[in-house]
């Protein structure tokens, strides 16, 4: 049971009813860690548009970065936002041998660009800031604008993972 409450719909204000309209629409459901976040309805309104960019189309394909959500999520121990990134790391291309995988930068399923990104992803969960060698690896596959992209990511689920664990955040049903 959720440590916060869930704000429904006819709680929240009129532009945080937009919001939960178009994502009822997109995933048929409005997630649970969106609804404990409209406790803060300000603060909600201003994430979602940041939020929506880094999982939006851009220079860094579907795939790596949901490699670099699902590293994040299982090393800060989120299995909300791991049950929730496996099934879109499925629908981005991930296979189940690289979602398995996904916490283990030497694991022979990801190529040397995917170890690259878990290993990165790791330090950044591990100690904050990754190592000048992580970064040099990340440089032989991404240019800055990519690498910054990825780092930016990653960062959004240290946000999402720790509010997710910190409120027991419950998986949706249906």
């Amino acid at each position: 049971m959720a440590k916060i409450a869930y704000v429904e719909r006819d709680q929240v204000p009129e532009n945080i009813q937009g919001m939960y309209d178009g994502l009822q629409k997109k995933f048929g459901v409005v997630p649970n860690v969106i609804k404990a976040m409209a406790n803060a309805p300000e603060l909600l309104a201003g994430f979602m548009p940041f939020l929506g960019a880094a999982l939006g189309p851009s220079k860094v394909s579907s795939d790596l970065k949901e490699l670099a959500i699902l590293t994040t999520s299982k090393l800060n121990g989120c299995a909300y936002c791991t049950a929730h990134h496996t099934a879109a790391g499925k629908k981005a291309g991930l296979t189940d041998e690289k979602i398995a995988a996904s916490d283990d930068p030497t694991s022979a399923a990801l190529d040397d660009k995917e170890k690259a990104i878990v290993q990165y992803t790791t330090e950044l969960a591990k100690n904050v800031a990754a190592s000048d060698e992580a970064l040099s690896e990340m440089r032989k596959h991404f240019n800055d604008g990519e690498i910054a992209e990825l780092t930016m990511v990653a960062g959004t689920f240290h946000v999402l993972t720790r509010f997710a664990d910190t409120f027991k955040i419950d998986l949706e049903h249906g």
